[in-house]
Formats: structure tokens, sequence, C-alpha cells
């Protein structure tokens, strides 16, 4: 559905959506926004769905401003790491194997993301978090902060971002290790058994 921003509180973070055809007035919240680097603002112009809640109001739900569709800073900070990594290992001649070890755990760990959004919502068997995080230390973190913008899953959870960004931290950390006399020694004996 398309309508309107036609009131906003900004100090509290929500207003209300008078859908184009006006026959419904739609309570929206900042939280219910993906593109939430951008903030409502009065006037903006939405996509959503209604959902009604158990007092019978009227909702809206993954709403989108439109216009707003640049990637979040973490998404393009992701993004932004894997190009230079493919620049440094080319720059510094080192083994080209991780380009696709991180695309590749980076997918697994999107997909990993995706089928515990799915347990959630079902009620099935979780995946545990520390296997998430093992994947994200491992080099996968870039699909763990697409999988968070895109499925809007732990992506509010505190603890569970603050330790994802230490096995960020921990993840470049031994990448730029590779580039010490010791590192390069290390990736050497790695890739002599892949070449």
């Amino acid at each position: 559905m398309k309508g309107k921003i036609t009131e906003w509180n900004d100090s509290k973070g929500y207003g209300f959506i008078s859908a184009l055809n006006g026959n419904l007035r739609v309570f929206i919240h900042a939280s219910s926004v993906k593109n939430s680097n951008h903030r409502p603002r009065l006037n903006d112009e939405v996509t959503f769905e209604v959902r009604e809640d158990n007092r019978g109001r009227f909702n809206a739900v993954d709403a989108t401003i439109e216009g707003k569709e640049a990637l979040p800073l973490s998404v393009l900070f992701g993004c932004s790491y894997l190009v230079f990594v493919c620049a440094a290992l080319i720059v510094f001649g080192r083994p080209l194997f991780i380009i696709p070890l991180y695309i590749g755990i980076s997918i697994i760990t999107y997909v990993m993301f995706s089928v515990d959004k799915k347990a959630a919502q079902t009620g099935q068997w979780r995946t545990p978090e520390n296997s998430l995080h093992m994947l994200s230390l491992f080099g996968g973190w870039p699909g763990a902060l697409f999988a968070q913008n895109q499925l809007r899953h732990k992506s509010k959870k505190q603890p569970f971002k603050t330790i994802l960004w230490i096995t960020i931290i921990l993840n470049i950390s031994a990448f730029l290790w590779t580039f010490t006399p010791s590192g390069i020694i290390v990736l050497q004996r790695i890739s002599s058994v892949f070449y």
C-alpha cells in the first residue's frame, strides 16, 4: 500500500500515514521503516503493509520511504571491505583464494541468518548464536551485515550486535596480520595446500 506521512512526532519516533486512496489512517513507528538509515519526516511518501493489532488499530509494517533506497553504512562497510581485500591481495601479490573464501563464507552466513529467522517465525529449532558468530569470525561478517539489513534479523538485539562487531574487528585484524612477516609465512603454508 502507498501513502504519505501526514503527522510525525520526531522526538517520539512515531506518526500517522494517510493512504493515498484517503480511506485509511495508519500508525507508523520509526522502527517499522526498513530503510532505517533515513528517519521518516512529514510528507514523506511511503510504501507499507498494514497489520491490525489486538485492539483493532491499523499499524504500518515493513515500511519503506520512497526515494530513500541507499544502503546502510554497515552494508557499505562490508562491501567496501571486500573491495579492499581484493585490491590488497592483488597489489601485494598474495594468494587469491582468500577472495572466494570471504564470499563463500558470507553467503553461508547469510543463508544461516535466513534459516534462523524462518525457524524463529515458525517456532522450530534455532541456529545457535555462537555458530553465527563463528561464521562471522571466519570471514562471513559481510554476509551477516547484509542479512541484518535485508532480513531485519538480529539487527536490534544488543548483545548479539556487540559480539558481531567484535568478530568483525578480530577478522579484519587477522587479515591485516597476514601482511606481517609471520603472517606471510603462515599464509604461504596454507596456500601451498591449495596450489
